[in-house]
C-alpha cells in the first residue's frame, strides 16, 4: 500500500479534530475508492496479509472505540530478550496496520452508507446477543437493614440519618452532615454488584471510587477521634485533610491503613492472591494486623504488596496500571490470562470456567472499560486462546 507518510498526516489530522474538508474527503477517498486505487476491499485485504487473525464485522462505535485506543497507546515492547513466549500486543500505536484499522474504522464513518447492518456478537461460532460493560449502580444498606438500588432511583435526597443528609447525584451519592449525630454510631454500606461501579463522597469531604464487586462500611456521620471505614474489593480514595481525626481504612480485617489527607488505591479481592495499596499523593501508614511487625510507610509512587508471600513494597510503581479502571481502561501490563478473566468476571458480570489445557499468556497494552464483550475477546483472540459464550454469562475458556 503506497502513500503511507500523506496517511498518517491524515489520520493524525483526523485524530486532533483539525482536518479540514479537502483532507477529510481525501482520507475517505481511501476507502471510497479514488484515484489512490485504495478501496474497502484493498483495505481489509491488506490487513489480512499483514495480520493472521480477520477483522470483526464493522461497527461504527467499535471502530471509533478501537481507533481511540490506537492512539492513546504507546505500550509496544521490542525486545525479544525479555518478550515472554506467549506474549500478546493487544494494541500498537502507529505500526502501519494500526494506521489502516483506524483509516478502516474512522474514515468509514463518514461513507457509513456502506455498512448499515446491525452489529451481532459472534464467539468461538457461537451468535449470542452481546454483553454491554458494566455502568454507574451500587446498593446503599442502611444502619437498620434497608436496601437501595442506587440504579433505579432518581437523583435528589433519598433519606436523613442522624443529622446527614443522604443525595443521590448523577455522578455518585453524597453525605452531608448538618448537624452532629445524636446517640451511638450508625453505620451504612454501599456495594457494587458484578457489572457495577459506584462514587460516593463520604460525611466529611473524603471521595471514594468504587470498582465492580466491592463494598465500603462507613459511619453516616464521623465521631471520635479517627475517621473509620472497612473496605472489600477495589476503591479509590481521596481523604479530605483532617490532621486532628486520622483516617483509617481497614481492609480485609487483615490491614489497616492510616492517613491524613492523600490520594491511594487498594486492591483486596478475596478472590486475588496478594492485595496492593498504591499511593499517588501524600503519605500513608500501613500495618498488617495478623502481624507483630511495624508498620510501613509509603511515599508517592510506592506500591505495597501483601499476600501469602508476605510483604513486598516496590519503590516507583505503575501508578497508571494501578489506577487505569478509575480512568476507564484496562491496564494489561504484564496481567496474565486468569487475572485479565477475573477482571472480566467482575466488570461483564460473567461466570468464567477453564476447558482444556488454556496456556500461560500474559498481555500488555490498555484498552477501554467501554467495550462490548465481544469486542474485547475479539482483541484477546489473537493469542493462544479462546472463548465460547454460552447462555447465562458462561464464559468458556479454551487453548
Amino acid at each position: 500500500m503506497e502513500h503511507h507518510h500523506r496517511l498518517a498526516y491524515l489520520l493524525d489530522r483526523l485524530a486532533t479534530h483539525t482536518a479540514t474538508e479537502e483532507e477529510l474527503d481525501e482520507l475517505t477517498g481511501w476507502v471510497d475508492r479514488d484515484e489512490t486505487g485504495a478501496s474497502i476491499d484493498d483495505v481489509e485485504g491488506w490487513l489480512k496479509e499483514h495480520h493472521s487473525t480477520a477483522l470483526p464485522a464493522y461497527n461504527q462505535q467499535h471502530w471509533m472505540q478501537v481507533a481511540d485506543q490506537i492512539l492513546s497507546s504507546d505500550k509496544l515492547s521490542n525486545d525479544p530478550v525479555t518478550k515472554p513466549l506467549h506474549r500478546v500486543h493487544f494494541l500498537h500505536k502507529w505500526g502501519w496496520a494500526a494506521a489502516v484499522v483506524l483509516l478502516f474504522g474512522a474514515a468509514a464513518w463518514f461513507i457509513s452508507h456502506y455498512h448499515r447492518r446491525q452489529p451481532v456478537a459472534v464467539i468461538a461460532g457461537n451468535t449470542l446477543p452481546d454483553i454491554a460493560p458494566g455502568k454507574n449502580g451500587a446498593i446503599l444498606t442502611l444502619a437498620d437493614g434497608s436496601q437501595m438500588v442506587l440504579d433505579s432511583m432518581g437523583n435528589g435526597i433519598i433519606t436523613h440519618q442522624n443529622g446527614t443528609t443522604i443525595v443521590l447525584k448523577s455522578n455518585g451519592l453524597q453525605y452531608t452532615q448538618e448537624a452532629p449525630g445524636a446517640g451511638e454510631m450508625e453505620y451504612n454500606t454501599i456495594t457494587t454488584p458484578k457489572g457495577r461501579q459506584f462514587q460516593v463522597v463520604l460525611p466529611d469531604g473524603t471521595k471514594v471510587w468504587l470498582n465492580a464487586a466491592s463494598s465500603l462500611q462507613f459511619p453516616v456521620a464521623f465521631k471520635g477521634k479517627e475517621r473509620r471505614v472497612e473496605l472489600s474489593g477495589e476503591a479509590y480514595f481521596e481523604v479530605a485533610g483532617n490532621a486532628a481525626q486520622p483516617f483509617r481504612v481497614n481492609v480485609l480485617r487483615k490491614m489497616d491503613i492510616q492517613v491524613l489527607g492523600t490520594g491511594f488505591n487498594v486492591n483486596a479481592y478475596t478472590n486475588e492472591k496478594n492485595s496492593y495499596t498504591t499511593l499517588v499523593e501524600g503519605a500513608v501508614s500501613i500495618s498488617l494486623t495478623n502481624q507483630t511487625a511495624g508498620s510501613v510507610v509509603l511515599k508517592p509512587g510506592d506500591q505495597l504488596q501483601t499476600g501469602d508471600a508476605g510483604i513486598k513494597v516496590t519503590r516507583n510503581a505503575n501508578v497508571e496500571k494501578a489506577i487505569a479502571w478509575k480512568n476507564g481502561l484496562f491496564n494489561l501490563e504484564g496481567v496474565g490470562l486468569r487475572e485479565m478473566m477475573r477482571q472480566l468476571e467482575r466488570w461483564y458480570n460473567l461466570e468464567v470456567v477453564y476447558e482444556g489445557n488454556v496456556p500461560d499468556v500474559h498481555f500488555f497494552g490498555e484498552m477501554s472499560r467501554t467495550l462490548q464483550l465481544s469486542d474485547v475477546l475479539a482483541g484477546l483472540e489473537r493469542s493462544d486462546v479462546h472463548f465460547r459464550l454460552e447462555e447465562g454469562r458462561r464464559l468458556i475458556v479454551m487453548p
